[in-house]
């Protein structure tokens, strides 16, 4: 079975589109929705797409998430076949070359509506300091100095605006073939996908996710960020035994983004907790306040200490390709890069390199502003000294070794089985060795404040998935038609002693880390919720485990003759104890309109404690169900 034969099976995303019609085509020999426009050897094909989510944590809340509004315009253009340019110019060298262009532009109602109600969060704590994406700016007083009635949020119109709109040329490349060779090239702004797994990543990492738009909700197709990459594939045939074998190396010449694109609470559908790097946190030790003033220098949770050229900021990767007489497809894969989150580690750490109280907020002069520590104490106010804090955001190069395979299995099990394994040499990670932690300084000299809550390290991250892919008949749910049943089973070990000092970025939840919610009365930051944290506790309490296990299931059939297509999936943490199950439900009203209805559902089996899970599969989630509708046409 080929690479792309197997990949003929359903996406474990919200709506299927195209995969899943391709399936029913496998299936019935259906015609699959074509809208394409013809001219000659231009093919141009696009969509309209309106998705509305409503959050509903609650049978009896409703809270309005997104209106967003997606235009693609994909442009196909073989304007080189057969050594003839435009069928008019020798070229030489060259047999054949393809133009891509795909355009997309989007707009989120959602940003002017701008509701002033607390976006949720992982906790409640998440939603008061996150706050709402409307609202007085933050700093902003009233004349006599007194905070503005109402909510303060962290957007304001400049950040609504950017959130709202994007406009841009996703992917741009040309395509092209050496005469008399079998080698081609694919160069400019594209996607590159290796890998077996579906929905969370091992090996599927050159292209950086933008879970800004929906997280991990949405089809990768949707939410890679295309990179300027050059691409060279061998194609060399018979090799010894294997047969189908190539050989396909990628070069990125100076555009590497960290592996995911990040944003933060208020933003309804961003990680569900205020950005950690943020001014105007609130830490307490000793009984003093203080407050944080980060320097990054030239980093930052997307940049890391580098600049956007060869020398610094390239990469280089390649896979071999075969498949073995028993029918064993397989992929040998390397990668050297900066930082990827390989399976459930993050692709970036913070690196503190001094932390620094300049003064103590008693002397004249040194207070950044007034903060009440508990919101519904006015008598709680208390002054608050400056931490200089320098720092910068690692996003270190390291070795990543992969092997991917696929084989089916028609004796037994009359099923694709499919395995991934991923290997990261020196994944950063925050954590809390005494011996990682920086000294805090007073006024640049030793002093008696003791170290920073965390430090930063470096660890090898194993991390690989098994799974299977069956066409079922499943009689009693559809007479006529199979279910395609996808299945995988994910492992992520953390190699070292310490595991136990390892942290992630937690919300606001974590106790006895985080005391109560206050905000700030005076200063740069008044009307900004914050919740006290206690600077004499090391880490927060999301501790980083030495093995993660995620297990997924989903399953798609059709009915009446594919224009009803149903999916439904689950996946099941059994270290962290959640679960997301969702469905979705494509009507084809025509081959290019498609009416979706979806339903998303997060849980800890009843529990409220936090679930810090780092998969983001149901226990960062669980008070964000949701239901969802989407209209596409297709064109």
């Amino acid at each position: 079975m080929s690479e792309s034969a197997r990949r003929v099976k359903s996406r474990w995303v919200g709506v299927l589109g195209a995969a899943v019609l391709a399936v029913v085509a496998v299936n019935t020999g259906a015609r699959p929705a074509s809208a394409t426009i013809k001219y000659g050897k231009v093919q141009i094909s696009g969509n309209l797409e309106s998705q509305n989510l409503i959050r509903d944590p609650e049978i009896d809340k409703f809270q309005f998430v997104q209106n967003r509004n997606t235009f693609r315009l994909r442009f196909d253009w073989d304007w080189l076949e057969n050594g003839r340019l435009v069928d008019k110019f020798d070229v030489p060298f060259i047999e054949r070359s393809k133009l891509y262009f795909l355009y997309r532009a989007v707009y989120d109602g959602f940003y002017d509506i701008s509701p002033t109600d607390n976006q949720i969060g992982q906790t409640r704590f998440d939603d008061l300091v996150g706050g709402p994406v409307r609202g007085n700016h933050i700093g902003t007083l009233d004349a006599n100095g007194k905070l503005l009635p109402g909510a303060y949020s962290r957007f304001n119109g400049q950040d609504r605006t950017n959130a709202k709109v994007e406009n841009i040329l996703r992917e741009a490349y040309v395509d092209f073939k050496i005469k008399d060779a079998p080698v081609s090239f694919r160069i400019g702004r594209q996607q590159v996908i290796w890998g077996e797994s579906d929905q969370f990543r091992l090996m599927d990492i050159w292209n950086p996710l933008d879970i800004s738009w929906h997280f991990q909700q949405e089809s990768w197709d949707n939410i890679r960020v295309p990179l300027w990459l050059a691409k060279g594939l061998w194609d060399i045939g018979d090799f010894g035994p294997l047969s189908n074998t190539f050989l396909e190396v990628v070069y990125n010449p100076f555009d590497f983004q960290p592996g995911i694109k990040a944003g933060f609470l208020p933003e309804p559908w961003a990680l569900p907790f205020p950005n950690p790097l943020r001014d105007g946190q609130i830490s307490v030790a000793g009984g003093a306040s203080t407050s944080p003033i980060f320097n990054l220098g030239n980093t930052s949770l997307r940049q890391g200490d580098f600049k956007r050229n060869p020398q610094d900021a390239s990469e280089i990767g390649a896979r071999f390709h075969g498949v073995t007489p028993q029918g064993l497809e397989f992929a040998l894969n390397y990668l050297y890069g900066r930082g990827r989150g390989v399976g459930a580690a993050s692709p970036f750490a913070v690196k503190l390199t001094s932390v620094d109280i300049p003064c103590l907020a008693f002397m004249p002069g040194c207070a950044i502003g007034n903060y009440q520590s508990d919101i519904n104490n006015p008598g709680s106010v208390t002054p608050v000294s400056p931490v200089n804090i320098k720092a910068e955001v690692i996003h270190p190069y390291m070795h990543i070794f992969g092997l991917t395979g696929n084989y089916f299995e028609g004796d037994f099990t009359q099923a694709v089985l499919r395995f991934e394994t991923a290997y990261a040499m020196g994944e950063p990670f925050q954590t809390t060795e005494p011996e990682k932690l920086v000294p805090i300084t007073f006024n640049g000299a030793p002093s008696a404040f003791g170290t920073a809550p965390l430090g930063f390290t470096k660890r090898d991250v194993w991390a690989g998935m098994l799974g299977f892919d069956r066409p079922t008949w499943i009689r009693f749910l559809n007479p006529r038609a199979t279910w395609f049943l996808s299945g995988q089973f994910f492992w992520n070990y953390t190699t070292g002693g310490q595991i136990d000092s390892l942290v992630g970025n937690a919300g606001a939840g974590d106790s006895p880390y985080f005391g109560n919610v206050g905000r700030w009365v005076t200063g740069p930051f008044a009307g900004q919720v914050e919740r006290r944290q206690d600077g004499s506790i090391k880490g927060n309490g999301d501790n980083v485990r030495q093995w993660e296990h995620l297990i997924t299931m989903a399953a798609t059939s059709f009915y009446r003759g594919g224009t009803l297509v149903p999916f439904v999936a689950d996946a099941w943490d059994p270290v962290n104890d959640n679960n997301e199950v969702l469905w979705n439900l494509d009507y084809f009203f025509t081959n290019n309109l498609i009416l979706s209805l979806q339903q998303k559902f997060y849980m800890t089996y009843g529990s409220k404690a936090v679930s810090n899970d780092p998969w983001f599969a149901g226990g960062r989630f669980t008070r964000r169900d949701e239901t969802g509708v989407k209209v596409t046409y297709q064109f």
